[in-house]
């Protein structure tokens, strides 16, 4: 269902297609050695294919969102059927690669006899067994500990002060508000005046005064022009209805932060990772620092935030919230 574009309001036919039998090592259980049938089936490409409109059941927005979530989960795998046993587990990501962290323990050898209590992210490309012997990253890996208490801080940090955000949401939202009211009414006007040059393009030509070698390549081009308008003043309004929700979405953190205020003075173990989940989308593990990325990414904000990570590192907080920190798992200096 997930995978089917009938449900955005496009079939596709046909699906499958047959060809070469592929080889197997030995027959499937229950199925004869020499099968009837000496063929396989094999799914079509999107070239392949053609598109049957058919009602919609959701949204094509939708639609592509849960293609690429589940691109994401195919490429990460999120999490094993074991369950979890790291805090970061399925949010870590490689800037360098993107391939994702995962958490290797520290082996007896390494360890050299001590009783190790912490492990390692570690970078999946990194692994060379997995790509024919040949790393295709060299992003260093980082201690466990180090970095689940970083994103932790930078976690609570964020719940400790949700009006901040809010604030500067708001403040942005206003002045977007402000410019895409103008650009509204600016592309309706050029939509109505095109919908009449078409109107008297039909007209001149119904009455005669216009052939049909000149009539022919100005209704063509009239006609794009409307259809481009009419998709960049559908794409604002969607625009504006996405600001309508970050608004929402910025109250309800708030209630989540005072919710949960409690919470956060002692939480246990599969407390800190629900709220972790919650509320992070991704952390970019980089050469030099982390980045975590929030579900609700804050705007560019115009101050930059005034703890100690940030000072040391500069940020200004671009895109979302986020704490650096050194490969070496060591918290920077300056």
């Amino acid at each position: 269902m997930l995978k089917n574009p009938a449900y955005k309001g496009s079939a596709a036919f046909p699906k499958t297609r047959t060809g070469e039998r592929l080889p197997q090592l030995r027959p499937q259980r229950g199925q004869l050695a020499q099968p009837r049938k000496a063929h396989s089936i094999y799914a079509t490409s999107a070239d392949e294919q053609e598109s049957i409109p058919v009602p919609a059941l959701i949204s094509e927005e939708l639609f592509e969102v849960i293609a690429e979530q589940l691109a994401e989960n195919k490429k990460r795998n999120r999490q094993g059927k074991r369950g979890a046993k790291y805090l970061l587990q399925g949010l870590l990501q490689c800037q360098c690669c993107d391939y994702a962290y995962y958490g290797k323990p520290v082996s007896r050898k390494a360890a050299k006899g001590k009783k190790v209590r912490y492990a390692y992210y570690r970078c999946i490309g990194t692994d060379g067994y997995r790509f024919d012997g040949q790393r295709v990253c060299n992003n260093k890996q980082i201690r466990t500990d180090i970095l689940e208490e970083a994103v932790w801080d930078d976690v609570c940090s964020l719940l400790s002060d949700p009006d901040r955000v809010a604030e500067e949401y708001e403040r942005r939202l206003k002045r977007n508000d402000e410019k895409t009211h103008g650009t509204t009414k600016h592309l309706q006007a050029q939509i109505r005046k095109t919908q009449r040059t078409v109107s008297r393009l039909i007209d001149a030509y119904e009455d005669g005064l216009l052939s049909k070698e000149e009539f022919e390549p100005r209704i063509r081009n009239s006609k794009e022009r409307l259809v481009k308008l009419e998709t960049d003043a559908a794409a604002i309004a969607e625009e504006q209805a996405t600001r309508e929700e970050l608004r929402v979405v910025i109250g309800q953190l708030k209630e989540f932060s005072d919710r949960i205020a409690e919470s956060l003075e002692d939480p246990a173990w599969t407390t800190k990772r629900e709220i972790i989940r919650a509320l992070v989308k991704k952390i970019e593990v980089g050469t030099e620092e982390v980045r975590v990325v929030y579900k609700v990414s804050p705007s560019p904000f115009a101050l930059s935030p005034a703890s100690p990570a940030s000072a040391a590192s500069g940020a200004s907080l671009q895109d979302c919230w986020w704490r650096a920190v050194t490969t070496t798992g060591e918290h920077p200096t300056g």
